[in-house]
């Protein structure tokens, strides 16, 4: 009888060996899997806010009649994933009539926003903003120019105007529109000069 005892205690022992070695296998096991998902999900958000840069960043705004209505090229883009801000270096702003560039802005730094387009464009160093059309056309250098919706601007410290042939204002800002080919409905604000060619 102690034999039948000893055995029947034995495969007790046995048994509940393995069942315990399983749990903890089973327990060590999806504590493992935790930290991967842990440590997976941790690496998706460090890079979902790491920005990007990108060379030759372009940005463009199509209209219905599938025709380019301008076009933004920057030397590199900076994208901040969280904001869509894209920080911009060595700017040029192309805006098209029939297929042809007819107005131009540069800027050696600026920033773009992806979703809502609209653009910023700041001087740096002794580079100033220039908007240039063709030789008849409106031309401006300023500062800062701030593109919004619906092609409308505003320039702030400092503006130039320069119209071939009709005058040259300048002033400390700037409002109005930027057609296909020129700068229209211009409101100019603030130590407002004016030299009239005649």
């Amino acid at each position: 009888m102690g034999r039948i005892f000893n055995m029947g205690l034995l495969k007790l022992v046995l048994a509940l060996g393995i069942l315990f070695g399983l749990v903890g296998l089973i327990y060590y096991a999806h504590n493992q899997a935790d930290k991967e998902i842990e440590t997976f999900a941790k690496e998706q958000k460090e890079e979902e806010t790491q920005a990007v840069t990108v060379d030759d960043y372009e940005l463009k705004e199509i209209g219905d009649d599938n025709a380019v209505h301008w076009r933004l090229v920057a030397k590199k883009g900076t994208m901040e994933p969280s904001t869509k801000d894209v920080l911009l270096e060595d700017v040029n702003v192309n805006y098209y009539k029939e297929g042809k560039v007819s107005m131009q802005l540069n800027a050696p730094v600026g920033k773009a926003n992806e979703i809502s387009r609209i653009v910023i464009l700041t001087s740096k160093g002794d580079k100033a903003v220039r908007v240039v059309g063709d030789e008849k056309q409106a031309q401006l250098e300023t500062k800062k120019l701030e593109l919004r919706k619906n092609n409308q601007f505003t320039a702030t410290g400092g503006v130039n105007i320069l119209w071939p042939g009709v005058a040259k204002v300048t002033g400390s800002t700037a409002e109005g529109s930027i057609s296909k080919s020129n700068l229209e409905k211009i409101v100019i604000r603030g130590n407002t000069h004016a030299s009239i060619d005649i």
